[in-house]
Formats: structure tokens, sequence, C-alpha cells
């Protein structure tokens, strides 16, 4: 995975239009990249499970899809992974 591995820049995942993934969102998109489930996920960020849900919604919202794989599709698309 490319730009993750290294420390968090904002500039580094630009969606256009001004927008940005957040940190959060990029250790969300990580932990999809596994394969992880929302429970798996909350567990590794020490975050609760709605707070994921939540991310991934962004997520579905920011790269304008419809589910799980096409976020990852899309973000493969613009090399954040």
């Amino acid at each position: 995975m490319a730009p993750m591995a290294q420390t968090y820049q904002k500039q580094n995942y630009a969606l256009g239009n001004g927008l940005f993934l957040s940190q959060r969102q990029v250790g969300v998109l990580e932990q999809l990249g596994l394969g992880l489930s929302n429970k798996q996920i909350a567990h590794n960020l020490g975050v609760a499970e709605p707070t994921v849900k939540m991310h991934i919604s962004a997520l579905l919202r920011a790269f304008g899809v419809q589910n799980r794989v096409q976020i990852l599709l899309r973000a493969k698309e613009k090399g954040f992974i």
C-alpha cells in the first residue's frame, strides 16, 4: 500500500475540489483493505463500532460509491492503496 506505510500527509489523500481524506479515514481505509470487519477495525483502532460505520459512510460519500468493495477500487484508482 503506497502512502499509508508513510506518516499521514494530507496532500497524499486529495479527493479533488479541495477535499481530502482525514487521518482516521485513511486508517479505516487501510483496515478495509485488509478485509477486516467493522468490529475488527474498531478493535484495532481503539474506537467504537458505530464510529467505524460513520467513517465508512464518509468514505462512501467521499468516493461517490455504494459499497466497501467500490471504496477499495476507487482508492486503488487514486493510488491511496
